[in-house]
């Protein structure tokens, strides 16, 4: 919908979000003349606010209360008044000393980002990490178990570790070793699609035809890559700060989103929408795809590896966050995190 607000109206309104970010509470008319707006009486500022509740931006809680923005307010305020800020430079300076301590393991240096998210922001931070297959292929491991079991330990250059089990015939471990070594010694540095794709090419070679530890060091590869697409993990930090907001003090609103936060497939696929354009998205209420959050928002971005997507990060808090300083958070920390990539 398209709305034709004038600059008073924009400025108005701006007031009103600006105050109920600030203290979650109703926004009276005198609150706004007073201290945003003083050469507009409060008569006046309470007729553009009926008029920007007859249009959908704002709403009454109750007959005495002031008003609050609706979700269609936030995105008006987001597209048309929000100016950006830069992050300051403390937190720039912040993030880069905390995120230079992390690096050396890809999965601590992601969680230390995630850790960070919800620290400066004061929300819960969520984080994606990148499906090892987007990683070089360092080694493979095969440790035989029992006579059915084998664990795969697959480790990308990155220094990312995979483990899982695959079932098959009873195979004594030195034969294990030798078939990692092959394919140690023949797939180091390809991506473990690239790497799979290889095996699948070479398993119709002659070579797979007239070398029998060969053809079964393909046959076990291509098994233990086959769960290597599973889902995604998912870091989760700074729930209790979503939990200790006023917005929670409904216990049938804390119970939804105790259960948003526990339904991560849900919550992948949502993220997993931001990367589909580059860029920060904002996502408010109903955009959440019903994960009963209607008063709480997420601000994300995807990062990338080499310019490709390969994950995605977001602050999720209350729907009166603090835009203008979240925005630049999150596209800050999304693009360090594709430069500490660029490389493993």
């Amino acid at each position: 919908m398209t709305y034709h607000l004038s600059e008073r109206d924009k400025s108005i309104l701006g007031a009103i979000i600006q105050e109920y970010v600030s203290t979650g509470e109703p926004v009276g008319s005198r609150i706004v003349s007073r201290k945003y707006m003083l050469a507009i009486s409060p008569a006046t500022v309470r007729n553009v606010m009926a008029d920007l509740e007859e249009i959908g931006l704002l709403y009454q809680p109750h007959i005495s209360a002031g008003r609050i923005p609706t979700p269609e307010g936030f995105r008006y305020y987001l597209s048309e008044i929000m100016e950006t800020k830069a992050l300051p430079r403390g937190e720039k300076n912040m993030i880069s000393r905390h995120m230079a301590r992390a690096m050396g393991d890809v999965k601590e240096t992601l969680r230390e980002a995630s850790c960070l998210l919800s620290q400066i922001s004061r929300n819960a931070s969520i984080l994606i990490l990148p499906k090892l297959e987007t990683f070089l292929f360092k080694r493979i491991d095969f440790v035989r178990l029992d006579e059915a079991r084998i664990l795969v330990i697959l480790v990308s250059r990155a220094g990312m570790v995979y483990n899982h089990i695959v079932y098959g015939e009873d195979v004594s471990q030195d034969l294990l070793v030798k078939y990692a070594n092959y394919l140690n010694e023949t797939y180091a540095d390809l991506t473990i699609h690239e790497m799979r794709d290889a095996l699948v090419r070479e398993m119709s070679s002659e070579k797979a035809k007239f070398d029998s530890l060969v053809k079964q060091a393909i046959s076990l590869g291509m098994t233990a890559l086959k769960k290597v697409e599973g889902a995604p993990d998912i870091y989760i930090q700074g729930k209790q700060s979503v939990f200790n907001s006023p917005e929670m003090a409904n216990l049938e609103r804390f119970r939804d989103i105790v259960n948003a936060f526990e339904d991560k497939g849900q919550i992948v696929r949502i993220l997993n929408r931001v990367l589909e354009n580059p860029g920060v998205k904002v996502l408010l209420g109903e955009d959440m795809e019903h994960l009963g959050m209607d008063d709480f928002s997420l601000v994300a971005s995807g990062y990338c590896r080499n310019d490709v997507p390969v994950g995605s990060l977001g602050v999720i808090g209350p729907i009166r966050m603090d835009y203008s300083r979240v925005i630049p958070l999150v596209g800050y920390m999304a693009n360090i995190l594709s430069d500490l990539l660029e490389d493993v």
